[in-house]
């Protein structure tokens, strides 16, 4: 069985085909020739979790199950995540491969993200920005660099001075505690803070922009703007973004804001093994 670690992962993949395999991964889903079983939360201590998801993709051949954790650092500190995938034949069941380290799933997280924001645009984002500049944003805007698709306007928003300062390097990028003035009039938004309560107002952006929250940060929701998810709630089928044929039928006008509520797909797990399992030895 073969082993992938994260610079393995990182060699293998490139950024347009991952993003691409992501979304014909998230359409199978969406149109019932993929399948994932909801995921699974154990917890460990108060904010920290084991947690199991598990997909399979026919096309693909290939199915994963993921084990992963996180612990909460302490104040003021980073968590701690690990993430350890099995890749298995969709047909026999034979396992092929474990792919263990973050950053897989960072990749996988990143790919989902830009694929929904391509989705769901109503044209190329002139302006974006970032709101908390974790593992998750950062592997988003490493992946929209290595896309050409950062836009000459792009904005950083994090907690504290001492973040700010740490950025300073990004030439280019605009870095602020300020979160308001950071997506005023932006046409895209990625948000991962983990944030309990409201980061900022979705009407603050640009009409027709999209919002893409990665990890439950919540935003402050008009009246006109669109919802959608990939969550499980209340047992009731989500709804997979991506998997539209076109973003933009959600609207009923061009003008109304878009937020995606995304936690992840397991299939999006399979999209990427099979970028890594394809690519030369």
């Amino acid at each position: 069985m073969r082993e992938f670690h994260d610079a393995a992962v990182i060699a293998a993949v490139d950024p347009h085909s991952l993003v691409a395999e992501v979304e014909r991964c998230l359409a199978d889903l969406g149109t019932g020739r993929a399948s994932q079983m909801p995921k699974a939360a154990l917890p460990i201590a108060p904010g920290a979790f084991f947690l199991s998801v598990a997909g399979i993709v026919p096309r693909l051949g290939l199915a994963t199950s993921k084990w992963a954790s996180y612990v909460p650092g302490a104040a003021g500190q980073p968590g701690h995540s690990t993430s350890r995938i099995t890749v298995s034949d969709a047909t026999t069941g034979e396992a092929l491969a474990t792919i263990s380290g973050m950053a897989a799933t960072q990749l996988r997280t990143a790919a989902t993200a830009v694929a929904a924001a391509h989705r769901f645009a109503v044209k190329p984002a002139a302006s974006i920005a970032f709101v908390g500049f974790g593992g998750t944003n950062r592997a988003v805007f490493d992946l929209l660099a290595a896309l050409g698709s950062l836009p000459a306007d792009v904005r950083i928003a994090v907690r504290s001075t001492e973040s700010r300062e740490a950025l300073t390097h990004l030439a280019g990028v605009t870095v602020t505690t300020d979160v308001a003035a950071a997506v005023s009039g932006v046409d895209l938004a990625f948000s991962a803070t983990g944030a309990s309560t409201a980061l900022a107002a979705v009407e603050q952006l640009a009409p027709g922009a999209v919002v893409v929250s990665l990890d439950g940060s919540t935003w402050t929701i008009g009246a006109e703007t669109v919802v959608l998810t990939d969550r499980v709630i209340d047992g009731a089928p989500p709804v997979v973004a991506v998997a539209f044929s076109n973003g933009t039928e959600v609207r009923t006008k061009a003008t109304q804001r878009v937020l995606l509520d995304i936690a992840g797909s397991a299939v999006t797990d399979v999209a990427l093994a099979a970028i890594v399992l394809g690519a030369p030895s």
